[in-house]
């Protein structure tokens, strides 16, 4: 008798055990083969730690470039400074400039993962491209572009292969960034309480991860490139944005995906349309008679529902039903320019609320931006020197880095006390 309940309690743990191991996430995420995401099998910190390490590698090998892109334009290509910091400000902008690009296709057509692989194979060929460049003919004759030894000229081809090769770095980093951050996030379901926790510790370690790399490079590699030896840098870039998307690709069978279902900026619109076309009409107290569909269908994030909020009520008459609309056929009914669901209007409302902390970061962004030109500029023409050890111009950012690492630490530590 004891040995039949043992069994049946055996059984019963072991169906358990197996009905937890193959639940799915609650957030809609699906594996590399389009299943939905296995919980135990896919994301968490397995998958959040290879994408920390990849931000921490790519992010060094993205400021071994850029942190003394500045004096490597005038030691060794020649230019004033006026001219060099305004070249590294158009090469920064331009790497903003591709980080729309890479978003619009992240979230209307390829999903994050191939975004980054692919935007992260093209940093890679861009350093290996400039690396190349730098050991063959830009810094010539050998030693040259340190504070005492200028470089020599340089003909149209070179110069060419010099800008091809920034330029794809630009593309590269600029495409891979906007989305490795919330790529990293989607390893983690916020509808589980546990997780919910680890996707908000994620962002702090994402971030300190960004500017541990890019402590490095102002520091180790700002020394190297500073003494004229700008292909060693270059080379060990490369090597780090190479290691960065090898194990970028070996978390494939791993990481948790969200499908791509559109473009976002044709939502957006669709909701402003359908409420101009009904501006006349009254919007109701509660949000209870709008128009929503549930299931997959009831928007473009997973399948997930936003509930109704009050803010931006002229928006929500795109989604009111009215009588007009009623008589009309059904596909008429359901045209996405005449009507929209509620939680496509809520995200609308969601980007709205955000405009103000964007526009907030306009004038940090223009001071920020002076960190890369200007300030190691600067350092470049004051005295460096503590005792005999020269501290390279670069390394002038890493005040700020070190800054952030350490509130960083203290934001953990208050939030955990609270």
């Amino acid at each position: 008798m004891f040995d039949v309940w043992f069994g049946e309690l055996a059984i019963n743990d072991m169906k358990k055990n197996i009905k937890e191991e193959e639940t799915s996430t609650l957030d809609g995420t699906v594996d590399q083969h389009g299943r939905p995401a296995i919980r135990r099998r896919t994301g968490t910190w397995f998958a959040g730690i290879l994408i920390l390490v990849n931000q921490g590698l790519a992010t060094l090998a993205f400021f071994g470039v850029g942190v003394n892109l500045v004096l490597f334009l005038t030691r060794v290509m020649g230019q004033d400074n006026a001219e060099a910091a305004n070249s590294v400000s158009k090469w920064t902008g331009t790497v903003y400039i591709f980080s729309l690009l890479g978003a619009f296709l992240s979230d209307s057509y390829w999903g994050r993962y191939k975004t980054c692989a692919i935007f992260q194979a093209i940093f890679v060929v861009g350093l290996v491209s400039l690396s190349l460049s730098s050991y063959i003919f830009l810094v010539k004759p050998a030693g040259c572009g340190d504070e005492q030894t200028p470089c020599g000229s340089h003909s149209s081809t070179q110069l060419g292969l010099f800008y091809l090769s920034i330029y794809l770095i630009a593309l590269g980093n600029g495409g891979y960034q906007p989305n490795i951050a919330t790529f990293g996030a989607d390893q983690f379901d916020e509808e589980d309480s546990k997780e919910g926790h680890y996707k908000v510790a994620f962002f702090s370690y994402f971030y300190l991860a960004l500017n541990l790399g890019s402590l490095f490079s102002n520091t180790i590699l700002g020394y190297f490139e500073d003494e004229g030896m700008w292909a060693l840098g270059f080379w060990a870039s490369a090597g780090s944005a190479t290691l960065a998307l090898v194990l970028f690709l070996l978390g494939t069978p791993r990481y948790r995906h969200f499908t791509p279902r559109g473009n976002p900026l044709s939502r957006f619109c669709q909701v402003v349309v359908a409420a101009a076309r009904k501006w006349k009409v009254e919007v109701p107290q509660s949000g209870e008679d709008l128009f929503e569909v549930s299931g997959k269908e009831c928007s473009n994030n997973g399948g997930r529902k936003i509930l109704h909020t009050y803010g931006f009520k002229f928006l929500d008459r795109a989604a009111i039903i009215t009588s007009k609309e009623c008589t009309m056929q059904a596909k008429e009914c359901h045209n996405p320019w005449r009507i929209c669901p509620v939680t496509q209007v809520e995200e609308v409302k969601c980007v709205l609320r955000l405009l103000p902390i964007w526009l907030c970061t306009i004038l940090y962004s223009v001071v920020f931006t002076q960190m890369a030109s200007l300030f190691v500029e600067q350092g470049a023409a004051m005295k460096t020197t503590i005792s005999s050890f020269h501290i390279p111009p670069a390394s002038m950012s890493s005040f700020d880095i070190l800054s952030v690492v350490t509130f960083i630490f203290v934001y953990r530590q208050v939030r955990r006390f609270r």
